[in-house]
């Protein structure tokens, strides 16, 4: 399933991304305990990845239920407690993009998994969100 984003962009490669984890786990499977770290990291940045995309549907809704039951400056410390963590969630999925992009030569991989920019933040939102979205398809095509 290929899916792009609302510029018409394709921005995760699930290809590349499938592909790069077959050669880890073989590398791994192999006995490379670097293998085994990377297998590990891909992991965490796939667990990010997903994890940005919760973070913020949980800030958005806390913050609109929030506007019924806070006020003055209970409820600008809640937002400010929210934006944190969104940024904090956005900036470890952007650390990972590249951290995983980097990993793709090393393992013979030819193209990346995110295919867009990393200094463009929109662009890592859209693509955590491809992440979680195409892969859920793929999980339910195995149901």
């Amino acid at each position: 399933m290929e899916r792009v984003n609302n510029n018409n962009v394709k921005l995760f490669s699930l290809e590349t991304y499938n592909a790069l984890t077959e050669s880890i786990a073989k590398a791994a499977a192999s006995g490379d305990q670097d293998a085994k770290d990377d297998l590990r990291m891909l992991k965490r940045a796939t667990d990010s990845w997903h994890g940005y995309v919760n973070v913020v549907d949980a800030t958005e809704t806390r913050t609109k239920a929030a506007t019924f039951r806070c006020e003055g400056e209970e409820y600008r410390e809640l937002v400010e407690l929210a934006d944190r963590e969104r940024r904090r969630s956005h900036d470890a999925a952007i650390s990972f993009v590249s951290m995983i992009n980097r990993l793709c030569p090393l393992y013979s991989v030819p193209d990346k998994v995110f295919l867009g920019d990393t200094n463009d933040r929109e662009e890592v939102a859209d693509f955590c969100l491809d992440v979680a979205v195409t892969l859920f398809a793929e999980a339910k095509k195995g149901i």
